[in-house]
């Protein structure tokens, strides 16, 4: 039986990893490296929710300093690729699959190249301008060798980048397959686990730092949300703990500050999980900040979703998300749209999401099957091509 490497290191990663971890077990030996804020007590030690979903083989990866500031994350990524090695050498993959962006995966990308191991991306050719996870990226891309992105517009920006047609397997957004398969909480199984009563009309808000931005910046941005919030007295207001990055403590502190003026109205929840961060998606008026999840799960939902600033700015936007700018202003009117106008909340209702049919694990399942048996020499030695050629690609949906 192959042996497959999954690494994640945040809630949101293994909320869009979950499905193809366990539709993958049905074939192949999965091994799950848990690290990153999966192991923080502060980010809500969130491991614990894959060993409750059953998921065998986890193995913790403890690489994670408590600072969030450049040095502390690069040193990080150091420990990390130290104990990588370590189980490369114990387990000895076939494969390694990875998901998006995030700086921690170079620790399991690095380590695959070294030791010659196929790496499977998942969401790559996905544009970001606005932080640093563009670069890696893209830099994952050039060290993957199957590539599995989200549309079809993502996988010609990948075979533009270079990479051969035949590797390039359109499989749809993992995080959609949550909001088909899993078994929501419904409004008042919600009020029972966390006390937020839905009932109520609500805003959820997940805002991540700018990281090619200038940290200073990080302050007067999530104040000019907070302040827009308070435009909308009639609202509940819902936070969610931004990602481990450079300008995240800036974040929370504010939120937490201006939390205790409105006790009872406003919310901040360290770690939702992906069962009730989507069960609270699916009831909310809106969804505000600059989460992909603006972009993805509430396109899914036809929830609209006011997009902030430049972190998402590239990224392929369905009908409806709503893009501004950082300013109080553009926010407030952004927000009028996508609470008010009908016209633009009918239009809402008559879209197709571009991004799958939630189907992504079965789809990935087929294409590890359509891969599995080529010889390991022809997956590791790429070669440049910079002609799109479509009809090469894998379609699932």
């Amino acid at each position: 039986m192959k042996k497959i490497i999954v690494f994640t290191a945040t809630r949101a990663e293994y909320g869009l990893l979950k499905w193809i971890i366990k539709n993958l077990n049905r074939k192949y030996k999965v091994i799950v490296i848990a690290g990153g804020t999966h192991l923080s007590l502060e980010d809500g030690y969130t491991i614990n929710e894959i060993i409750n979903d059953g998921i065998n083989n986890v193995l913790e990866l403890p690489f994670l300093l408590s600072s969030r500031n450049c040095a502390s994350l690069t040193i990080s990524v150091g420990n990390g690729l130290i104990q990588m090695a370590q189980i490369f050498q114990i387990y000895k993959p076939n494969y390694t699959l990875l998901l998006g962006d995030r700086h921690e995966i170079f620790i399991p990308s690095i380590t695959s190249l070294l030791c010659n191991v196929p790496i499977v991306h998942l969401h790559g050719g996905e544009i970001t301008e606005g932080v640093i996870d563009e670069q890696i990226r893209h830099a994952i891309t050039k060290m993957a060798h199957i590539h599995m992105p989200s549309t079809e517009f993502y996988g010609e920006n990948i075979s533009r980048m270079g990479e051969e047609d035949w590797r390039i397997h359109i499989v749809g957004a993992p995080g959609l397959e949550n909001a088909v398969k899993e078994k929501l909480f419904s409004i008042n199984e919600i009020k029972k686990e966390i006390g937020l009563d839905l009932t109520e009309p609500s805003i959820l808000c997940t805002y991540h730092p700018v990281t090619l931005e200038s940290i200073n910046n990080t302050k007067s941005q999530i104040e000019n949300i907070i302040n827009a919030f308070s435009k909308f007295d009639n609202f509940q207001i819902i936070f969610t703990r931004p990602n481990a990055e450079v300008g995240s403590e800036i974040i929370i502190k504010e939120i937490r500050k201006a939390i205790e003026e409105r006790k009872g109205r406003w919310f901040f929840f360290e770690s939702l999980g992906m069962r009730l961060y989507q069960s609270i998606l699916k009831y909310i008026k809106a969804l505000t900040g600059n989460s992909s999840s603006g972009i993805y799960e509430a396109s899914f939902f036809k929830i609209p979703a006011v997009d902030i600033g430049n972190r998402q700015k590239g990224r392929y936007k369905p009908k409806s998300v709503i893009s501004c700018g950082y300013s109080e202003e553009e926010i407030i009117e952004s927000l009028k749209i996508a609470l008010y106008d009908k016209n633009f909340r009918t239009k809402i209702e008559s879209m197709k999401c571009p991004f799958g049919d939630g189907k992504t694990s079965e789809y990935l399942l087929k294409a590890f099957n359509n891969f599995a048996n080529l010889p390991n020499e022809k997956i590791l030695k790429k070669k440049l091509d910079f002609k799109v050629k479509k009809n090469e690609w894998h379609r699932y949906f």
